[in-house]
């Protein structure tokens, strides 16, 4: 109980719809969509109004799993920020009574899934989100049919494996704008992540999925649940995920508009860069010209005219992905903004334009209405 008399599970749970800024009754209504959308049914009317008071007053807990979904999916938060405790045990088991012990999880079967995952991923540098996201999440609805309908072999690495491909589809669902589907897949990678027992994996998935709570201007609870990642992991891990998880503090950091809490985790994370381990972290791309695109881009959000300097550098290695790159675009038209140069400002405006057009980025898109929209002020 906390000192006021209301549960854990109460704070947290009516905590996030009104974080949200929700009411209630649209909160209902959307978890009643949210629900169908996983093909299940919801309790209506009375009937829904009834458990919603019981469980935001924690008098009864959420217990089933499409129940739980739809909450992380309309308030936009982790199991653990709305007080669920994960019941892996419980879908573990009903998962293997449905099972074809027949198919068998073996080494070749990940490796064939890992391999196009990692082909996806390097399209996905090349052309841009667009090209490929219906076929990103096909690739993940197969590799989950295939680790449901199995009772045996390596599920632990498939599961993992799991969780890259699915990390994946949500950024690329990200950038087309579509939050709500960026946090569903972000959702499915967690949970693959949690079967693998994958610290790593799970920290790294947990982390990105932040990118959707702060394209919701969710900017505390990113940073909170970034840190909590990095409390989970500790300190006995790749070199080079500490630093990705470093430089993915401090831009949750800048958002809030901590300017020495970001540029405390900027240091720290070029402190523990390592490129020697990308090798075993395929799914992360970090060097040194990445990760001065990741201070220019914190320090442009901040306000500061030095992020000029750190994204007119990162130019020289922006051609390793085309989203990176839009993004590195608009953030130069961003920083020459508020530093006073219109006409440079102007120009970055319009090749960051043409970038995210031709890859259909509507992420993108966005951010450069805003950005012309403060232009004409």
């Amino acid at each position: 109980m906390t000192g006021d008399g209301t549960t854990e599970v109460d704070a947290q749970l009516r905590q996030a719809r009104l974080n949200a800024g929700l009411t209630q009754a649209e909160a209902m209504r959307r978890f009643v969509a949210a629900v169908q959308d996983l093909g299940e049914q919801s309790p209506t009317g009375a009937s829904l109004k009834r458990m919603f008071a019981y469980w935001e007053r924690g008098e009864r807990a959420v217990g089933v799993e499409a129940y739980r979904r739809a909450f992380a999916t309309i308030y936009r938060a982790p199991y653990e920020v709305l007080g669920f405790v994960p019941d892996d045990g419980t879908r573990r088991i009903a998962a293997l009574r449905a099972a074809d012990s027949s198919l068998h999880i073996d080494g070749e079967l990940v490796d064939l899934f890992e391999s196009q995952t990692q082909n996806l991923r390097l399209l996905d540098r090349r052309l841009g989100t667009t090209a490929l996201i219906q076929q990103t999440e096909l690739h993940v609805r197969q590799m989950q049919e295939v680790l449901e309908r199995s009772a045996s072999g390596q599920r632990q690495e498939l599961a993992a494996a799991l969780a890259a491909a699915a990390g994946l589809a949500g950024w690329q669902a990200l950038d087309q704008g579509d939050t709500q589907r960026a946090w569903q897949l972000h959702e499915t990678a967690r949970a693959a992540a949690r079967e693998s027992g994958n610290a790593a994996v799970l920290a790294h998935v947990t982390a990105q999925s932040a990118n959707v709570l702060l394209d919701a201007r969710q900017n505390h609870l990113a940073l909170s649940l970034i840190q909590s990642s990095r409390t989970v992991l500790g300190t006995k891990a790749p070199r080079l995920l500490l630093s990705w998880l470093a430089a993915a503090e401090a831009e949750a950091a800048a958002a809030t508009g901590d300017r020495s809490h970001a540029e405390r985790q900027l240091d720290w994370a070029q402190s523990r860069l390592d490129a020697d381990g990308a090798a075993e972290l395929p799914f992360l791309m970090l060097d040194d010209g990445h990760l001065a695109r990741w201070r220019g881009h914190c320090l442009a959000r901040l306000g500061r005219r030095e992020a000029i300097q750190d994204l007119t550098a990162a130019i020289a290695n922006a051609g390793d992905s085309v989203r990176a790159a839009t993004g590195l675009y608009v953030d130069l038209a961003h920083a020459y903004q508020v530093a006073g140069h219109a006409a440079e400002a102007t120009t970055h405006l319009r090749t960051a334009t043409q970038m995210a057009d031709r890859y259909g980025s509507r992420r993108q898109q966005n951010r450069l209405r805003a950005l012309s929209v403060a232009a004409q002020r």
